[in-house]
């Protein structure tokens, strides 16, 4: 609201306001324009060309598919050659669509054009060129539906884009309507705030500034029986109603001041020559007291200097004091730097402790994890021994049947002795597995129970860590409050220090202004004597008073008040 309390800041905000309106105006302006100079330049840079590829894709697709039939047809290879022409022109255009950022509509569009030339190109040209006329022209009426699915695809994405275009010169016609209207609207605001600004300010100027004129014609002729103007203008227009207000009521007191006077002057001009020589008198006396006080200042002068030279010893003392404050200071500013760094080590530890947990942790679930797999390559030991003990017995059972063979089963008796070797290794090869197995899950069992051990141990110590570090933290507030109350204790040494300089200072002062008291005193002693004779003159001149204060009565008649 500050700025309102005056005529240059009310000024400033009326055109302030009009300049503001006039360049949103102009930025609005210039958004739109570069907004509709996009959208155009989208349309000419993009949509249109998109629009173009896609019905000259589909033209292409038309000619293709033309001249596919005309070789099938007739058998002119210029048809083919017409073929892979338009192919080279489809794919230079799709090269063109996927720079000028098509759609993946568009991309998967012309995969399956590609798809469709491969199969034109494999089972229209190359049955056709085989021999294989009647199969060639099936493939070709079977890739019709498909090429005038592409072809109405194509149509489509034209249409589509065709409308999207139609869609953007709409929105831009409705833009450039909605532009106008506002630009419009602000320029009659623009013009319509101006108008009022000029006419607020001017009266807001012109009105009080006669107001005050006629109050001035008033106190100028000597009429100050006016009541005071009243305002509520904060601006420099109130502050002269206001100030011609006080110089009128100033103006008031003052001759209201001077009447008094010179009533009082007339009345007390008479008492002044009785009291002229009552001073005369009194100077005598005087005289006397200075000489007296004279002798008091001299022996004050004295004291003086000794307190002076007390408060430089003072002085030099809270200095050394303050000086061993700025090194306690510094001291607990180290500790305190100290007591931080630690606690950022047992934050460190903590967060190692932590880490270190979590991998004997892991390490107690591995170890388990261990200790139950050699269980279940125990069980499956066991099995293998169950099988070597059968494979065992069923050998004795063939080398019994062999014998019973005679000649005819002594292969087989081999045979069977072989696989009896074989099951007393397989059953000596599991025992020896076995005892294997069980030392491994003896000493699973001990890492697991020295893992539980350690993981118990390292719980602790992240418990003792983690209390240390707290105990870090008190610590570091301790010191923290004790280094702020030496640092007070160093500033109120400082400013004592400051304190005992300046009342040395003073002392000094006094001593000197005592000395030159006791001149004064001397001199005033002398005056006194000057003041006697001067009271005679005073009684004289006191007659000449009277008269002057008779003639400021008539002249003060001339106010009305």
């Amino acid at each position: 609201m500050g700025t309102f309390k005056s005529i240059r800041g009310k000024m400033l905000f009326g055109f302030s306001t009009v300049v503001i309106l006039i360049v949103l105006l102009g930025v609005y302006i210039v958004y739109t324009l570069n907004h509709s100079n996009n959208l155009t330049k989208a349309v000419l840079d993009k949509e249109l060309p998109l629009l173009i590829i896609d019905e000259q894709l589909s033209l292409d697709m038309a000619n293709q598919l033309a001249a596919s039939r005309g070789f099938i047809l007739t058998g002119d290879d210029s048809f083919k050659e017409l073929f892979n022409s338009y192919t080279e022109k489809s794919e230079n255009r799709q090269s063109s669509l996927k720079k000028l950022g098509g759609t993946q509509e568009s991309i998967n569009l012309f995969e399956r054009t590609v798809e469709w030339r491969n199969f034109v190109t494999e089972q229209v040209f190359a049955e056709y060129e085989r021999g294989n006329e009647e199969e060639a022209l099936r493939n070709v009426m079977s890739m019709t539906d498909e090429a005038r699915s592409l072809m109405s695809s194509y149509e489509e994405a034209a249409k589509n884009r065709e409308n999207f275009i139609i869609d953007l010169e709409k929105n831009m016609l409705a833009n450039g309507k909605t532009t106008l209207l506002i630009v419009t609207g602000v320029i009659v605001l623009v013009i319509l705030l101006s108008i009022a600004t000029a006419i607020i300010t001017a009266n807001s100027i012109s009105r009080p500034l006669r107001i005050v004129m006629n109050r001035m014609k008033l106190i100028t002729s000597g009429d100050l029986s006016s009541e005071p103007m009243e305002t509520h203008l904060k601006d420099e227009i109130g502050q002269l109603i206001a100030s011609t207000n006080e110089m009128s009521a100033s103006t008031r007191h003052l001759l209201d001041e001077i009447n008094h006077v010179a009533e009082t002057v007339s009345t007390q001009s008479e008492e002044l020559t009785q009291s002229a020589n009552e001073v005369k008198a009194g100077t005598a006396q005087i005289a006397i007291t200075m000489e007296d006080l004279a002798n008091g200042t001299e022996s004050q002068a004295d004291n003086a200097t000794i307190l002076s030279s007390s408060m430089e010893t003072f002085v030099a003392k809270v200095m050394e004091a303050n000086e061993n404050g700025m090194h306690v200071q510094k001291s607990s500013t180290s500790v305190l730097e100290m007591t931080n760094q630690g606690s950022e080590l047992m934050t460190s530890s903590s967060k190692q402790m932590a880490v270190i947990d979590q991998i004997v942790h892991d390490a107690v679930v591995k170890v388990e994890g261990l200790d139950q797999h050699t269980q279940e390559i125990s069980e499956l030991v066991s099995v293998i021994q169950d099988i070597a003990g059968q494979t065992n017995l069923l050998a004795l059972n063939a080398a019994i049947e062999a014998a019973r063979a005679g000649e005819h089963g002594k292969g087989f008796a081999v045979v069977a002795d072989e696989v009896r070797k074989l099951a007393e290794q397989s059953s000596s090869s599991v025992t020896n597995i076995t005892d294997i197995v069980n030392r491994i899950q003896n000493e699973s069992r001990t890492v697991t129970d020295s893992l539980q051990d350690g993981y118990k141990e390292v719980e602790e110590g992240t418990s003792q860590i983690k209390q240390t570090g707290e105990t870090f933290d008190k610590i570091s507030t301790a010191v923290t409050e004790m280094a702020n109350r030496i640092r007070s204790i160093a500033e109120d040494l400082n400013d004592i220090s400051a304190n005992g300089q300046e009342m040395r200072s003073s002392i000094e002062e006094i001593a000197a202004i005592t000395e030159q008291s006791a001149a004064g005193v001397e001199e005033t002693s002398a005056s006194s004597e000057q003041a006697s004779s001067s009271m005679e003159e005073v009684a004289n001149n006191s007659n000449d008073l009277a008269k002057l204060a008779e003639e400021l009565n008539l002249l003060m008649q001339r106010f009305k008040l």
